[in-house]
C-alpha cells in the first residue's frame, strides 16, 4: 500500500531531525574530548610555574594527561567493538555518564593520586564516547553524507580546543586550575540529554561476553609503555625490563583476540592494508599534535607571560585548526586522504623549523602557530577519512575506535617524550630542552609526510576492496559490442536457423528485463 505525502513528509521531516542531532552530538563528543585535553595541558603548565605543583617533576605532572590518554587509548578499539554488537547510541549514554562523574572527581577530590584515579575514569568514559559518536554518524547517514560528517566531526575537536585556550586561561588565572575541567561536565551532562532523541543504532546482535581480559592486557601494556618513556632517564636501564613486560601483555592481548569470539581487538581491520597505514599515519599525528600541544603553553609560560595572555597566543592556533579542519572536507574529495596527511605534515614541520629560528614570541612566531594550526587542521580530518573508511560499514565503530586509539597512544607517548627531552635536553642554549622537543616535533612530521608520500605514489590498491562503480556510458558500449558479435555469428547460420534483426538502439529497460536484456543472439 503506497504511503500517503503527509506520512512521507513527517518520516522525512523526522530524518532531518536525526540527522542534525547526529552531527550535533557527534560534534559535541569531540569539542568535549578535546576541549578536556587542552585543560589538562593548560594544568600542566600552571601548576609546573605555581606553587602548587613546583616540587614535582615534569614526566610526574604530565600523568595528568597520560592518565587519561591510556585508558582512551587501551578501551578505544573495545567500547569500538561494544558499540557494533550491542547498540551505539547505548554505549555513547553510558560513556557520558562515566566521562561526567570522573570530571566531578576530577573538581573535588584532594589528593592527586586520587585526582589522576579520576582522570582515569573520565578517560575511560572517553573511550565509550569517541567510537560510538562517529558509528552512529556513520551508520545512520548515507554514504554521500559520511565524508562532511567526519569532517564536521574532527573541525568540532579544534573548537574545542579554541574555545578552552580561549576561556581556560580566565578560569585558570581567577579561579584556579581546577576550574579548568568544569566546562567538560556541564556539556557533559547536556549531550546526555540529547542522546535521547538519538536513533538507537544498528548492531550485530551477536551473544557471549566480550574479551574483557584482552581490554585489560592491552590497557596495561599501553600503561607500561608511557611508563618506560617517562621513567627512562631517571631508571636507566631497568626500563629495559618494562619494555619486555609491555611486550608480553600486548602479545597476551593479541592472543586473546584471535581465540575469543567476541575481541577486545577486531583483528579482521589490520588484514586490511589500507587500514593499517591509515593507523600508522593517526598514530604519527597523535604524537606530533598533543606534543606540539603540551610544548607550545610550556614555552610561553617559560618566558614569563601570565596565563592569559598564553590564551591569547594560543588562540589563533585552534582557529587555524577549526577553519583548515571545515575546509578540509571538501579538499580531501580532490587530493586524497593522503595528499591531505602529506600537506599537512609538511606545515607542521615548516612550522616548527620556522620557531627554531626564532628567539622568543615574534610575528614569525605568531605565524609560525597559526600554521601549525593549519597542518594540524588538515591531518585531523584526513587521517580520519584514510583510516575509518578502509572498514566495512559493520566495522565504522570499531575502526573508529582503533583509529582514535593510535591518536590517544600517539599522544600518550609524543608527550612522555617531549616532557622527558625538556627535562634532560640534548641541545644547549637558554630553550635548549624546548628547542630540544621542537626538534621531535620535526622528526615526526618528516616520518609522517614520508609515508604519506609512500602510499600515494606505490601502494598498490588493497585487493580487498571490491566496490567498482561501472558507468553506464561502458555497458551501453558493451551491449552494441555484443549486439554485433551476435549479429555476425548469425549471418554466418544457414538462413533458415538465422534469429530475427535486433535494433542496435537502446530501448527502455522493462521491469522484468536485465541489464543486457535483448542483446544476446541465439546459436544453434
Amino acid at each position: 500500500m503506497r504511503s500517503s505525502p503527509a506520512r512521507g513528509t513527517s518520516t522525512a521531516a523526522v530524518g532531518r531531525r536525526h540527522g542534525v542531532m547526529l552531527r550535533l552530538v557527534g560534534a559535541g563528543v569531540m569539542l568535549t574530548v578535546m576541549a578536556d585535553t587542552t585543560a589538562t595541558t593548560l594544568a600542566v603548565g600552571v601548576l609546573r610555574y605555581t606553587p602548587a605543583g613546583a616540587g614535582m617533576p615534569l614526566p610526574d605532572l604530565v600523568w595528568l594527561t597520560s592518565a587519561a590518554f591510556i585508558p582512551i587509548a587501551a578501551l578505544l578499539a573495545t567500547a569500538g567493538r561494544w558499540a557494533d554488537l550491542f547498540g551505539r547510541r547505548r554505549v555513547l549514554a553510558v560513556g557520558l555518564v562515566v566521562f561526567v562523574l570522573g570530571g566531578i572527581a576530577t573538581v573535588t577530590v584532594d589528593s592527586w593520586s586520587y585526582v589522576l584515579a579520576a582522570r582515569a575514569v573520565q578517560g575511560a568514559g572517553a573511550a565509550a564516547m569517541i567510537p560510538a559518536s562517529l558509528g552512529l554518524l556513520l551508520g545512520e547517514l548515507p554514504e554521500s553524507q559520511r565524508r562532511g560528517a567526519i569532517a564536521l566531526w574532527s573541525s568540532a575537536s579544534g573548537l574545542g580546543c579554541l574555545l578552552m585556550q580561549a576561556g581556560g586561561g580566565w578560569l585558570a588565572a581567577t579561579v584556579g586550575w581546577r576550574a579548568l575541567f568544569v566546562p567538560d561536565v556541564v556539556i557533559g551532562v547536556a549531550l546526555l540529554i540529547a542522546c535521547v532523541g538519538l536513533p538507537p543504532g544498528k548492531r550485530a546482535g551477536a551473544r557471549g561476553l566480550p574479551d574483557v581480559l584482552g581490554a585489560w592486557l592491552l590497557a596495561a601494556g599501553i600503561a607500561v609503555i608511557v611508563l618506560a618513556i617517562s621513567k627512562a632517564m631517571a631508571w636507566g636501564m631497568d626500563v629495559v625490563w618494562l619494555a619486555l613486560a609491555a611486550l608480553l601483555l600486548l602479545g597476551g592481548a593479541l592472543a586473546q583476540a584471535r581465540h575469543h569470539r567476541l575481541p577486545a581487538i577486531d583483528l579482521a581491520l589490520w588484514r586490511r592494508p589500507k587500514f593499517v597505514w591509515g593507523w600508522l599515519a593517526t598514530w604519527g599525528f597523535g604524537a606530533l599534535s598533543y606534543g606540539l600541544l603540551t610544548v607550545q603553553p610550556l614555552y610561553l609560560l617559560h618566558l614569563g607571560y601570565p596565563m592569559l595572555e598564553v590564551a591569547m597566543w594560543l588562540t589563533p592556533t585552534s582557529v587555524a585548526v577549526v577553519v583548515t579542519s571545515f575546509l578540509a572536507g571538501k579538499i580531501v574529495k580532490r587530493i586524497g586522504a593522503y595528499g591531505l596527511i602529506y600537506a599537512g605534515s609538511l606545515l607542521c614541520g615548516g612550522a616548527c623549523v620556522l620557531v627554531l629560528t626564532q628567539a622568543g614570541p615574534t610575528v614569525w612566531g605568531l605565524v609560525a602557530s597559526v600554521v601549525v594550526g593549519i597542518g594540524v587542521g588538515a591531518l585531523a580530518p584526513g587521517t580520519s577519512v584514510a583510516t575509518t573508511l578502509a572498514a566495512r560499514p559493520h566495522q565504522y565503530a570499531s575502526a573508529v575506535g582503533a583509529a582514535t586509539m593510535a591518536r590517544m597512544v600517539g599522544g600518550a607517548v609524543g608527550v612522555a617524550v617531549v616532557s622527558v627531552v625538556i627535562d634532560h635536553p640534548f641541545m644547549t642554549g637558554p630553550f635548549s630542552g624546548l628547542a630540544g622537543a621542537l626538534a621531535m616535533c620535526v622528526a615526526i612530521s618528516v616520518l609522517i609526510g614520508a609515508l604519506a608520500l609512500t602510499k600515494i605514489t606505490r601502494l598498490r590498491p588493497d585487493p580487498g576492496d571490491v566496490m567498482i562503480k561501472v558507468p553506464r556510458r561502458m555497458l551501453l558500449e558493451l551491449r552494441m559490442t555484443l549486439a554485433t558479435v551476435a549479429a555476425e555469428a548469425d549471418a554466418l547460420l544457414p538462413v533458415e536457423t538465422r534469429t530475427p534483426p535486433m535494433d542496435p538502439v537502446p530501448r527502455p529497460r522493462t521491469a522484468d528485463s536485465g541489464p543486457l536484456a535483448g542483446t544476446r543472439g541465439h546459436t544453434h
